[in-house]
């Protein structure tokens, strides 16, 4: 079949590249424009991008995909089908109505569970024990459309956000192959979604990453290993916003939010709501990202005294 994949950042890469293994003619990739980044703010392109040009694809990175300027082009390329994963653009129904077997999304979740742009990371703070990859025919709502196939996975209880996307990437990379196999023998089976065990998984900010220290320890654990590698987790303390890349729960109890210990073997221990979290790698302002025996070294911090107490 000719495929028009459509995605964006690093966890779609695996899936275009099971692509130009696979049988199927990928006639293109549709990615979002080069952004700033870093100290300089050069313009960087996306992951997506890169392997599109490497592999010798035309790249299309419309800044608003207008009807106007894409539909001929679209229209003139033939396409079977279209695949999505993590694009970062609604598709409008001119789109969808194109490709002769629709546009195929591979979703980072078991849905109708986790809707939305950060299924991994809501599957994470939700204590979820499994997860997966559902590849789904994309209609004109959120994640709301058939399903397709369905790749569960269990979650370790140590995996962070980012770790388990790169395990995702490689199911769904499999996983779409299967379903455009399938497709194409006609024998995919196709379900619709119960609607009413929908949950939804907003865009992360900052403030998701914020750590309030009333809660259960474990929850908090859940926290700082949802937002690794972003928008990373983080405290008040009285040197300045912590942020927490790693932490593990521990029994010992104390005031939420008091230090309980702060020396090389136990980390920077505080105590939560119910339990403690012995903070492993942490990153103060101006400083790098350390192992906190590392930092504690050079950085006291006074067992006894809140977190955030800057009196």
């Amino acid at each position: 079949m000719r495929v028009l994949f459509a995605g964006t950042p690093r966890f779609g890469v695996p899936t275009l590249e099971a692509l130009l293994r696979s049988d199927h003619q990928v006639t293109g990739v549709l990615t979002m424009p080069d952004r700033p980044k870093g100290r300089g703010r050069s313009l960087q392109p996306p992951p997506a991008k890169k392997s599109g040009l490497e592999a010798g694809l035309p790249v299309f990175q419309p800044e608003k995909l207008l009807r106007k300027n894409f539909e001929a082009t679209l229209r003139s390329s033939g396409v079977d089908i279209v695949v999505v994963i993590a694009y970062g653009k609604i598709l409008r129904p001119w789109f969808l109505q194109i490709p002769r077997l629709g546009c195929v999304n591979v979703h980072a979740s078991l849905l109708p569970r986790h809707r939305g742009p950060s299924p991994i990371e809501a599957s994470i703070l939700a204590g979820d024990e499994m997860t997966g990859i559902t590849t789904m025919l994309i209609d004109e709502g959120v994640d709301t459309g058939d399903m397709l196939l369905r790749m569960e996975t269990p979650i370790d209880r140590q995996e962070t956000a980012g770790e388990l996307a790169d395990r995702l990437a490689q199911t769904g990379a499999e996983l779409l192959i299967e379903t455009l196999d399938r497709m194409e023998r006609g024998n995919c089976p196709r379900e619709g979604q119960d609607h009413s065990r929908a949950t939804h998984a907003p865009m992360l900010t900052r403030e998701d990453g914020h750590i309030d220290w009333h809660d259960d320890a474990d929850a908090i654990v859940r926290r700082v290993r949802a937002m690794n590698p972003r928008p990373v987790a983080w405290t008040e303390s009285y040197r300045g916003d912590l942020r927490i890349f790693r932490a593990s729960a521990l029994p010992d109890k104390g005031e939420a939010g008091k230090i309980l210990a702060a020396d090389a073997r136990s980390g920077l221990l505080i105590a939560a709501g119910n339990g403690a979290v012995r903070l492993e790698e942490i990153q103060l302002p101006g400083k790098r990202r350390m192992e906190a025996g590392a930092l504690l070294a050079g950085t006291p911090f006074p067992v006894g005294r809140l977190l955030a107490d800057k009196a």
